[in-house]
């Protein structure tokens, strides 16, 4: 997103009071420039249509409403409703005129009801939650025109997120994360790493296949994480992953870790893949390649301070 965007997040965060929130609100400033990159990978341009599939408060709809510009129209969908009244109090505070926000079950959303066809279709660390990959991405091609795109970018299982030093709190956290989601939401073991074949079973062409992370200041990084935990606390209790002192103690180790005198932590490697809708019907045919020049090739971003400010290097 613009600088001018990014801190005007990074005021909505300062100002508010409720704490998942701010979390979220964070890893969408983290994960905004990898965003950027794989948007700009598929071409997204002005006045294209473009949805966030699970888009949270904000999730990409700062940097598709910058691309889209103001002939471009960014959808935004969230099955709960109190998340939906979040993002419309967020979007409003960031001035985002071309977006809208729609309270759905991605699974019963139709294109006509949300304004589309659209261009492009997002999906951030919203795939790894679904118990049927291969029906959630059916939905999503159905609300793209031919050549749609769909940028996914996914949390993988292994590797856990890392640290210098090595942390192994990092690893149990992430572990215990999966076996959460595997356990209350019925998804299926390693699901992220089976996604471009889920994809193809989808009817949709796997154009790119790529990875990536985020390197962040250790504050910021092991807050993240923590309270990324502290978040299912109550699930993971109620569904027996974890005790409640288990849970704390696993944060209290990572917040610890944030005065430890470590260099960076990472954020989770994220499966990127760039898919698209077949431009004829019957599903794909010869796979589709984007130009040589236009390949992504994994790399580190890093988070480095300057003047007391985060600041980010290529």
């Amino acid at each position: 997103m613009t600088a001018a965007i990014a801190e005007r997040v990074r005021q909505y965060v300062l100002d508010g009071s409720d704490e998942d929130l701010q979390r979220l609100l964070r890893v969408a400033d983290v994960t905004g420039p990898m965003a950027r990159s794989a948007f700009g990978r598929v071409g997204m341009r002005e006045g294209w249509k473009a949805i966030d599939c699970g888009c949270g408060p904000i999730g990409g709809l700062a940097v598709m409403a910058e691309l889209a510009g103001p002939t471009g129209r960014v959808v935004g969908v969230d099955i709960s409703g109190r998340t939906v009244q979040q993002a419309r109090s967020v979007v409003a505070a960031l001035g985002l005129g071309n977006v809208e926000l729609f309270t759905s079950d991605i699974h019963e959303l139709s294109a006509a009801a949300v304004g589309g066809p659209f261009d492009l279709a997002y999906t951030r660390v919203f795939l790894v939650h679904q118990p049927d990959p291969v029906r959630t991405l059916s939905h999503i091609a159905g609300l793209l025109r031919p050549g749609g795109w769909v940028v996914a970018q996914e949390a993988l299982r292994n590797p856990p997120p890392r640290s210098h030093p090595h942390l192994d709190a990092l690893g149990s956290y992430w572990e215990l994360m999966h076996e959460l989601m595997e356990r209350a939401g019925g998804v299926p073991h390693d699901a992220v790493g089976y996604l471009a074949r889920s994809a193809r079973a989808a009817g949709l062409e796997v154009v790119e296949v790529d990875g990536t992370f985020e390197t962040m200041d250790p504050e910021l990084g092991f807050e993240l994480h923590a309270s990324t935990l502290i978040s299912a606390r109550e699930c993971a209790v109620a569904s027996g992953v974890a005790t409640g002192p288990q849970i704390d103690n696993l944060a209290g180790d990572l917040r610890a870790a944030k005065d430890g005198g470590y260099e960076w932590v990472s954020s989770p490697f994220y499966l990127d893949l760039k898919l698209r809708k077949p431009e004829a019907a019957g599903g794909p045919g010869r796979r589709c390649l984007l130009p040589a020049s236009q390949r992504l090739v994994s790399r580190t971003r890093r988070i480095t301070r300057r003047g007391g400010g985060a600041h980010r290097s290529w």
